[in-house]
């Protein structure tokens, strides 16, 4: 008994460190401009600084450009997730930084409707960074928000920025902090993940 209660512990010493995961979400457009791509790419960076694991869309545009970031720190140990929708341009999911790419069946034509990918972006995620982007965006945070236990969720709009057609003020309404820096993002991710059991 007790040579098995010693080989039980020596077990669980060596068992895998599961590590948490942060998702960034936004606009999946090709065509961000260089300032719209550092935020996202410093928040990549920071993730994989920080030991976590990154996971976005997998496609272009914000999750393309956290993911860039991540991949760029090279003693990373997590790795950059991508949850694929079906039927999107091969092309362009996964993009060229996604390690991990999870090929999913779901299209995806209603953002919070049962075939959307964004369930799993958000139920996956420990806490979640979203930059500007579009209804699928807005879904990922009303959902983030409305999950039995809400995920912790900071949103990044700099000026007139919006997300799904909403500005910073209407986005204060769902409760959630709208921040504008690398800076106070990191404070948020910090203080989220310190009440992370993983």
């Amino acid at each position: 008994m007790i040579q098995r209660s010693v080989d039980i512990s020596r077990a669980l010493h060596h068992y895998p460190q599961r590590r948490k995961i942060i998702g960034v979400i936004g606009s999946s457009a090709i065509e961000l401009s260089q300032s719209q791509q550092q935020l996202p790419y410093c928040v990549g960076k920071w993730i994989a600084e920080a030991n976590c694991h990154l996971l976005t869309g997998g496609g272009p545009g914000v999750m393309a450009a956290a993911s860039k970031g991540f991949c760029a720190v090279s003693s990373r140990t997590g790795l950059s997730i991508g949850v694929i929708p079906h039927g999107k341009p091969v092309e362009m999911y996964p993009n060229s930084w996604i390690e991990l790419p999870v090929y999913t069946h779901l299209r995806g034509e209603n953002p919070k409707g049962e075939d959307s990918r964004n369930h799993i972006n958000v139920r996956s995620s420990h806490a979640i960074v979203a930059f500007p982007g579009g209804i699928g965006t807005l879904a990922e945070v009303e959902l983030a928000v409305a999950r039995e236990v809400a995920c912790p969720i900071v949103l990044c709009l700099r000026g007139q920025e919006i997300i799904g057609g909403l500005g910073a003020e209407a986005l204060r309404n769902f409760g959630v902090p709208v921040v504008s820096d690398l800076d106070a993002i990191i404070e948020f991710l910090n203080t989220a993940l310190a009440q992370v059991v993983v």
